[in-house]
């Protein structure tokens, strides 16, 4: 990853780092310096780093182990990575639930079919059953249509959810409604889940030493 003083005043280094900096881009008579080899030399520059940092007063970077780990966390950040423009972007994708993909469109499409099969499911496990009871208090259940106006025979209906085991038991086909009605809402949640799973891609710096994830914008 390339750096030269301009990019560590982007990134908002410290004003005592920055003087110690340019002294060291000036003893070495370079513009720009190679991230890991300045890093390197920083480490042995312990003790200038030291009274320099002493001297700035700047929270977080009063001590030179807050200078070096503000330096390290540049490998972490996007904006460092790819401020030069010749980072690599690698054919790897992620979804939000950790499947890597080659292309963009394959991850889309498993984020597609993957929220289509939680849709599925859900609306698949919820039934309501009507149900008749028998003159010894046998009950005999059967799934009901609750759109159908033939619904008086029923004695009670209960609203079930086979992947959660949850009953709710009722006299009235439209509480049995209503409460499945309020429990489709899971689905306004799998839909804002969907709208929230972001695909990241992965990039490297030019060197391929830093990797790094990055959001991908879909538009």
């Amino acid at each position: 990853m390339r750096t030269s003083l301009q990019f560590f005043k982007d990134m908002g280094v410290c004003d005592g780092a920055y003087a110690v900096l340019e002294r060291v881009f000036q003893s070495a008579g370079v513009t720009e310096f190679d991230y890991a080899a300045g890093y390197e030399m920083m480490l042995g520059m312990m003790d200038q780093l030291e009274i320099a940092a002493t001297e700035s007063g700047e929270p977080g970077h009063d001590t030179a182990q807050g200078w070096l780990k503000w330096c390290h966390e540049l490998r972490e950040r996007p904006e460092a990575i790819m401020y030069f423009g010749d980072h690599i972007e690698e054919n790897l994708f992620r979804t939000a639930d950790g499947h890597l993909h080659e292309t963009l469109a394959a991850a889309q499409d498993h984020r597609r079919r993957s929220f289509a099969e939680q849709r599925r499911d859900h609306a698949a496990a919820r039934v309501i059953n009507g149900v008749r009871i028998g003159p010894e208090g046998a009950e005999t259940w059967e799934v009901v249509d609750p759109t159908d106006t033939a619904l008086a025979g029923y004695d009670a209906f209960v609203w079930h959810d086979s992947t959660t085991g949850l009953n709710h038991r009722t006299e009235s086909i439209e509480e049995a409604i209503a409460f499945d009605a309020e429990q489709a809402r899971v689905l306004e949640r799998i839909d804002a889940a969907e709208a929230a799973a972001r695909i990241v891609r992965r990039i490297r710096d030019e060197s391929g030493a830093f990797a790094i994830w990055v959001r991908v914008e879909e538009g």
